[in-house]
């Protein structure tokens, strides 16, 4: 089986002050233009993530293929997210995940391109993008970490950047030229500076 692609979108988006899966972008709400890239990736499994604001995300994502899944526990952050994404993938057996923030949809295809590439050439534990020397997302994991994110203690005390941590000799990174991986949206501030990115590229 090739790569799965989940979008994490179960953040309670406290700081933005609505549903940051709904915000527009270019015409979509977030969670969208992430599912419509991963889609244009060939990326055939998909899997949305939702939390508290699963019942008003879940209409967006009708017409798209892809299974959702809630992560009723807020407290566990990102790793409890994944966790459940990991749980709903089981039967599928993917060789590895595409982990897309739903807070990142203005990250590039041909920086997805180049992530995709290098996952099939060196199949390392992880491969995670680069800008200004900051590591960023969305991140592949390799099927061989699964069980550290599935179940390893060190994630469930400090998250997903434990497995990394754990495998830093073995890790590929890859520099990009794209500031959106390291570009986290969390606040009305932050939309309204990418709507003004937008718009000033359009114009």
């Amino acid at each position: 089986m090739g790569l799965a692609g989940v979008v994490l979108a179960a953040g309670a988006s406290e700081r933005m002050g609505r549903p940051k899966a709904l915000l527009d972008f270019r015409g979509r709400p977030f969670v969208v233009r992430i599912l419509e890239a991963l889609e244009a990736l060939d990326v055939k499994s998909r899997v949305v993530v939702l939390g508290p604001d699963a019942a008003r995300v879940r209409p967006s994502l009708a017409t798209h293929e892809c299974v959702i899944v809630e992560n009723p526990d807020l407290t566990s952050h990102a790793i409890g997210s994944l966790r459940a994404a990991l749980a709903a993938l089981e039967p599928i057996r993917p060789s590895g995940i595409v982990a897309w923030p739903v807070d990142l949809p203005h990250v590039r295809l041909t920086t997805l391109e180049r992530l995709l590439e290098a996952h099939r050439r060196a199949r390392a534990p992880a491969i995670v993008p680069s800008f200004a020397e900051q590591r960023g997302q969305p991140v592949i994991w390799d099927q061989a970490v699964f069980p550290e994110l599935a179940t390893g203690a060190a994630a469930t005390r400090h998250g997903a950047g434990a497995v990394l941590a754990a495998h830093e000799a073995d890790l590929v990174t890859v520099a990009v030229d794209d500031p959106a991986v390291i570009d986290d949206l969390n606040t009305p501030e932050d939309y309204e500076r990418l709507i003004r990115e937008v718009n000033r590229d359009i114009y």
